[in-house]
This record gives structure tokens, sequence and C-alpha cells, in this order.
């Protein structure tokens, strides 16, 4: 039986496969094998050990100038003043978040002057049809002071109390919103 054309091209590249095959598997033909090239000596351009430069050790006198300003922002401390401007944060915070009938858009530019960088993008997502709050009902009470940086203030609303965790950065950044809790029992 005779095989056609396509036959005859099959047979030709397998040959032409296994010809490459076995050109890999023997190496380099004959001809100059490579040379081995010597590796960098003493004379090569590279320092000697005894040549390179050693830093000067340390005398313990210090790096800046010893009258130089401190430029660090105070520390924060719990006062009258800390305590008010945290109630006052909390409350304008829960007023901001208590608007479920506001466009999602407006009402997270809104609450969003009140958010840490964190927070701003957990509750970016949140639908505030969601929030069953609708005003604030009661003065805002400063309940926990873990450390300088952190408070917990609760705020009535006439959905029940929120709670929401403050903190800052140091003494001259305002109180930020970390996270508003709503009441038990709500989304």
């Amino acid at each position: 039986m005779r095989a056609g054309p396509a036959g005859a091209v099959r047979r030709g590249a397998a040959a032409l496969v296994l010809g490459c095959v076995l050109a890999a598997c023997t190496g380099p033909g004959p001809g100059p094998s490579p040379e081995p090239r010597p590796g960098p000596t003493a004379t090569s351009g590279a320092p000697s050990p005894s040549s390179v430069p050693v830093p000067p050790t340390p005398t313990g006198e210090p790096m800046d100038e010893p009258d130089a300003p401190v430029t660090a922002a105070p520390a924060p401390v719990w006062d009258d003043a800390s305590r008010a401007q945290a109630r006052r944060v909390a409350q304008d915070a829960v007023r901001a978040w208590a608007r479920p009938d506001l466009p999602a858009a407006r009402w997270f530019d809104e609450l969003s002057v009140y958010l840490t960088p964190t927070a701003r993008q957990d509750y970016q997502w949140l639908q505030p049809a969601s929030i069953v709050a609708r005003k604030v009902t009661g003065e805002p009470k400063v309940v926990e002071e873990p450390s300088v940086y952190l408070a917990r203030v609760d705020v009535g609303t006439d959905a029940g109390t929120v709670q929401v965790l403050l903190s800052r950065q140091d003494g001259p950044t305002p109180w930020l919103v970390e996270r508003i809790v709503p009441p038990e029992g709500q989304a």
C-alpha cells in the first residue's frame, strides 16, 4: 500500500524532531572545547582586605546637635478638654452616621471626616439604609479610657446606645472614630 503526500510530510517532520532531540543529547560536535576562565587574582584589580577602609569606631558622642530642638509632637493627656473633645467627636460622628435616608455617597462623605483611614476603608461599603438609628437622643459619655490614645464613648440614640471607639496619634491631633458599634442585636 502506498502512503500519500500527507504521510511523507509526517515522516519528514518526525525525522526532523528526532534529529533535533539527538543533537541536543550528544553535546557539542568536533571543534575547540571551551577553555576554563581564570578566576580573579590578587592582581586582577580586586581590593585586598588590608586596603578596604574601616569605618571609625563610635565614640559615644550624639549624632545630632545637643541643642537641636525636639520635633516630636507632645504626648496627649487625659484632662477635661480631652474628654470634652472625645464626647463632641463621638456625638458628631453618630449624628452623621444615624441618617439612613441619605444617598450612600453623601452619607459616607459627611461621615468620613470623623473616621480614621482604616475606618474609612471599612465604612465606604456600608449601606446607610441598614442603620436603624435616626437621631442622637442623649449626651455622650466617656465610659472607657484604656490609654491617653484610646477612648470609648457611649452615645444614646432613638434605637439604643451606640458605642464609639476613638483614637488619636498624639496630643495635637484630634480624636478620630475607629469603629461605631450599633446597639446590641442591630447591624
